[in-house]
């Protein structure tokens, strides 16, 4: 009989005997085992066998080959895996490292230079997902069309793949928000780094800090192009049936001074509702870590907010603008502002007519609070603490000219110290 169970690499043959068998024989029925169902348990509890034997085999062959890498010094990782996503990270690559090595005659051929880039590239392409591995079979381990497909196939089946993928996701954002709070609440950092040049491109590359939900709209523009935006994003008509190319900003979008107003950040969402057509809108204005969220920097806002209130070509029932200031802290007059009685902490403004608008004003430490918030169960199921040098390693991925010399000094003493601990 066909064995009927996976045992890849391995030659083998099963023999099962049983006086049952013999009383077969000596019936002339020996050929109707397949119908016979005590023949059968004892095929089935055979193959049974047969499975954990071939695993038990398949693990040793594996802890041997993946031993074999180590002392060639050919295996990408190196000590012990710290947290739960490098552990199963290393699963993966074990698994799908040591099918490639069956698969591929030639790998063990190979220099050990060569078998060294290959699992290099290997362990990336886990990292960055299945997407990049066919390219990495094809051109560089040369393997059959074949076998490229089944093995990127079983990475893609591998569960832990999504696992890894989703944890980096939120290991990553942890990183940035601890590396956030260096950059705005660091004396040294935050007196260096400046609104638009620095903090503001960072923030630009992570607006999720505001909300999954929302997408980049504006970068550092007028409201003109805010209400560009806003005319594209809604569709052909407007409340009154005008259609909505002729309400395009041919005039400019002036505040009550008579100024076009640059605004840092525009964000949009779409409201998931029966209709699925309401929007949100949220406008930022990013001030430097020593600027204070003071009387001036909220009747900034407010004039923004005011000047979208006015304009009749920004008005629509179905959408609702938020608007907010952000700083490291506030002064006095500005924080009884921002605590009125009865309204939700931060607001400074409301209004539902001509169109909704809030306007709020918020520390660096509160959004990074709310963050931090949204991702508390992930974090505790993860058992993940960012620090400093995780978030460090977050700024080395940034442009240099972004950050203070503080934290340029301190990601270069990081990489000092790293170097000394390789040597």
């Amino acid at each position: 009989m066909a064995p009927g169970i996976h045992a890849r690499g391995f030659d083998f043959t099963a023999y099962l005997t049983s006086d049952h068998f013999q009383s077969l024989a000596d019936d002339n029925t020996e050929g109707l085992v397949e119908l016979d169902p005590p023949s059968m348990a004892l095929v089935e509890a055979s193959k049974a066998k047969l499975r954990e034997h071939f695993r038990e085999r398949e693990a040793e062959r594996s802890r041997g080959k993946i031993q074999e890498w180590k002392e060639a010094k050919i295996y990408p990782y190196e000590g012990k895996a710290s947290d739960p996503i490098e552990i199963n990270e290393r699963q993966i690559f074990d698994v799908v490292a040591l099918n490639l090595a069956d698969y591929s005659p030639d790998f063990d051929k190979a220099p050990s230079k060569q078998q060294k880039l290959i699992l290099q590239l290997l362990k990336a392409a886990i990292e960055t997902g299945p997407g990049a591995l066919p390219s990495i079979l094809e051109k560089v381990v040369d393997l059959p069309k074949g076998k490229q497909e089944e093995l990127a196939e079983l990475l893609r089946k591998t569960s832990l793949t999504a696992v890894i993928n989703a944890a980096k996701a939120v290991t990553d954002r942890l990183e940035f928000l601890r590396a956030l709070q260096i950059l705005v609440f660091d004396p040294n950092s935050k007196r260096q780094l400046l609104e638009r040049s620095q903090l503001h491109r960072i923030i630009a590359q992570e607006t999720w800090i505001f909300g999954e939900q929302f997408n980049l709209m504006n970068d550092d523009e007028d409201l003109s192009a805010v209400l560009r935006s806003h005319i594209k994003l809604l569709g052909s008509d407007s409340d009154d049936g005008t259609p909505r190319d002729g309400l395009a900003p041919k005039e400019p979008v002036l505040d009550a001074e008579g100024k076009a107003a640059i605004v840092d950040l525009m964000l949009s969402c779409r409201v998931p509702t029966a209709t699925d057509d309401e929007r949100k809108h949220l406008v930022i204005e990013l001030k430097r870590p020593s600027q204070n969220l003071n009387e001036d920097v909220i009747n900034q806002i407010k004039k923004y907010a005011k000047a979208v209130a006015l304009d009749d070509r920004f008005k629509h029932s179905n959408v609702e603008w938020d608007f907010v200031a952000v700083a490291n802290r506030f002064t006095n007059d500005a924080q009884l502002e921002a605590r009125q009685s009865g309204k939700p902490r931060g607001l400074v403004l409301e209004l539902d007519d001509p169109i909704k608008i809030r306007v709020w004003a918020k520390t660096w430490g509160e959004i990074i609070q709310e963050a931090e918030g949204r991702l508390t169960f992930y974090k505790r199921r993860l058992e993940y603490q960012a620090n400093d040098e995780e978030a460090l390693r977050y700024l080395r991925t940034i442009n240099a000219d972004y950050l203070s010399d503080e934290v340029k000094e301190r990601i270069s003493a990081l990489d000092a110290e790293n170097e000394t601990i390789a040597e």
